[in-house]
């Protein structure tokens, strides 16, 4: 796996996770990556601050994603196969990494500039779960750019949307 896919992965994790946190757009109930979790996350993860909000809002962003698509047969960001994960895992592991990330996660608006810049294309409103088609090592890089499309879309819009592929059969 691509370390810049795998990268990607991590940072849509958290700008969608941000974004849909409780005190934004409140898709999940968390809010791990706002102002006020450094305040309860420091004292007892001085030094892995990052990894715990990135573990907390990924969990709770995973518990809504699977609720609407399933879990079984179906890859989505929060959702990947084992090797893609531990891919990310050592992502964020990278400091400099986690300072660019730390910088786009200070607000809103930032995160969501960030988001535009990783969109490729246009989608249409798609409410609920969305099928990007089949999961592929070799395609997941175009299908991350295409659920960010699809995320930034419904946090501007107001409404909720679960991207998601299909595990090749």
């Amino acid at each position: 796996m691509n370390n810049n896919v795998e990268k990607l992965i991590v940072e849509l994790r958290l700008l969608v996770g941000f974004l849909g946190e409780k005190s934004q757009g409140n898709w999940w109930g968390s809010n791990f990556i706002g102002t006020s979790s450094e305040a309860f996350l420091v004292p007892i993860f001085s030094r892995t601050t990052m990894f715990a909000r990135y573990h907390g809002v990924c969990e709770a962003a995973m518990l809504v994603h699977d609720e609407h698509i399933g879990v079984g047969t179906n890859f989505h960001l929060y959702r990947m196969p084992d090797s893609v994960e531990r891919g990310a895992a050592k992502a964020l592991a990278d400091s400099d990494f986690q300072q660019r990330l730390n910088d786009v996660l200070g607000s809103s608006e930032v995160a969501q500039t960030r988001l535009v810049e990783l969109v490729t294309t246009d989608t249409n409103i798609v409410e609920g779960p969305v099928v990007l088609g089949t999961y592929a090592d070799a395609g997941l890089n175009q299908r991350l750019h295409q659920a960010a499309s699809h995320y930034l879309r419904a946090f501007k819009e107001g409404y909720k949307c679960f991207p998601y592929m299909r595990e090749a059969q």
